[in-house]
């Protein structure tokens, strides 16, 4: 692992209405980890996500990235720390796919030759690099959120933050995600996915952060926190139920 790309200190939150979202969070991921946030549905994940790359601003409390303040540079910000969310359909803004993922690219203004580049290339690595001119709206779940995920990759964060990247999908859908996430990874990017439903990632990540109430509750390896989620409202994965060894499992 690298040195922290993320540092969260002391962030709280509260939404308009003055109920509290977020309290007194603490935590730091290195550069090249692969961070599982989890929790019950209203736990406060996604609320700590919109922390990361302005979308939300502290109560109280700060994130920096990479050493930085989130917001002294919200273009920064948001270059660093790409964000999947888990309505592709809130995500698309283009005409055709190609235009779609161009659309990030385009508004650093980066050169034109720079920008077709890195559209190429982030929708070879999804996948759909033959459906450049396609609508995005004719896609199926899963073919949208890989264009989400390319749109993202076109900007060259440093990190990749996935908000239920697995809602809505079939299997066939939730394991073409699954591997572009792990290949994601592989190839060195720092991932952090937050979902409520932890088996279908657990095996893949290098840590598993465990939310309730607006706080962490838990926070180490996966096979170590595992054994609690069930205090705070997340189902066990099948094969620790079945009596399998939290750590050969995840070998």
């Amino acid at each position: 692992m690298g040195e922290d790309i993320i540092t969260i200190s002391g962030l709280s939150h509260r939404y308009p209405d003055g109920r509290q979202s977020l309290s007194q969070i603490d935590l730091r991921i290195p550069a090249g980890a692969f961070v599982l946030l989890a929790g019950a549905n209203g736990a406060g994940k996604s609320t700590l996500l919109k922390h990361l790359n302005g979308l939300l601003t502290p109560t109280s409390g700060e994130v920096r990235l990479a050493g930085r303040p989130v917001g002294e540079d919200l273009r920064r910000a948001r270059q660093l720390v790409g964000m999947v969310f888990q309505d592709a359909d809130s995500q698309i803004v283009g005409e055709t796919v190609y235009d779609d993922v161009a659309f990030g690219p385009e508004n650093l203004n980066w050169p034109a030759v720079k920008v077709e580049a890195n559209v190429t290339r982030a929708l070879e690595l999804v996948g759909l690099i033959g459906m450049a001119e396609r609508s995005p709206h004719l896609l199926s779940g899963g073919e949208k959120r890989r264009l989400a995920i390319a749109g993202v990759l076109a900007m060259e964060p440093a990190v990749i933050v996935l908000d239920e990247p697995f809602a809505n999908l079939d299997y066939a859908g939730v394991r073409d995600i699954l591997s572009h996430i792990v290949a994601l990874h592989a190839g060195g990017s720092t991932i952090v996915v937050s979902v409520h439903d932890i088996e279908k990632v657990l095996a893949h990540a290098t840590r598993l952060v465990l939310m309730a109430g607006g706080r962490v509750v838990a926070d180490g390896p996966p096979a170590v926190v595992a054994g609690e989620v069930e205090a705070h409202g997340v189902r066990l994965p099948t094969a620790i139920r079945l009596g399998l060894e939290v750590a050969s499992w995840l070998a």
